[in-house]
């Protein structure tokens, strides 16, 4: 039998993005889940593993019109981001721990992800975000240690330019195709998606290659006076 998607999630969040990578490329799956470089963390240092919970974004058929007062520009705003952040009810209504969300936007520089509404993920459990599009309010998300990558940033917002077209749907993500309850990686390296159905075996030799590398590693940290860290001893 099989090991649980949770199992797997574990033994998952034990390799790096790069041995995953290669036991995808063990499989013939060369390139088939990298994502375009241009999918760059908003900080260094972040590292997260999730189930992908899919977004989908296009461009709006309408925008702001010229208003006069605050009230007018508030008004057109709270109705344009009902339809751009309509995902939100159905994230609302289920349970999202330990999923990453991903957000295909076809590239365009709106700032679909935020330091509010980052912070409303992490309280559900969200491990974090990966966007096709923009990350605004990026010094606040630093300070916050909002765990997102995205393709572009921007101080744009996606009110009046962007509109939803569905949920939990396969989507296209920075030129990968992603289904709802595939493995997301995200390290400093880049974001990896490994197919839900192929993960057991990608895992057979990612394990092995990172335990073939922290071996030699260790020689090499011995022989510099090096002291041991947490990269030699993942599993």
């Amino acid at each position: 039998m099989g090991r649980s998607r949770e199992e797997i999630l574990a033994e998952i969040k034990k390799c790096r993005a790069a041995d995953l990578s290669d036991g995808m490329d063990a499989l013939g799956l060369v390139n088939k889940g990298s994502m375009s470089t241009e999918m760059r963390p908003i900080r260094p240092g972040i590292s997260f593993v999730g189930y992908a919970w899919t977004v989908k974004l296009v461009p709006s058929d309408e925008s702001f019109t010229p208003c006069e007062t605050v009230e007018e520009y508030v008004e057109q705003n709270k109705r344009f981001c009902s339809d751009a952040y309509s995902f939100m009810k159905d994230l609302n209504a289920q349970d999202v721990t330990d999923h990453v969300l991903v957000i295909d936007m076809g590239g365009y520089p709106g700032g679909v992800l935020g330091s509010e509404n980052m912070m409303n993920f992490h309280i559900k459990g969200m491990a974090g975000a990966v966007v096709d599009g923009g990350c605004r309010d990026s010094y606040e998300c630093n300070l916050q240690n909002v765990n997102a990558f995205s393709t572009k940033r921007t101080f744009h917002h996606v009110s009046g330019r962007m509109k939803g077209d569905g949920v939990n749907i396969p989507v296209n993500c920075a030129g990968v195709t992603v289904e709802p309850g595939d493995y997301v990686v995200a390290d400093d390296d880049g974001v990896l998606v490994i197919p839900k159905d192929k993960a057991e075996e990608v895992l057979k030799f990612a394990k092995a290659i990172l335990e073939s590398d922290q071996q030699k590693r260790k020689d090499h940290y011995e022989a510099l006076g090096y002291e041991p860290d947490e990269t030699l001893s993942r599993i």
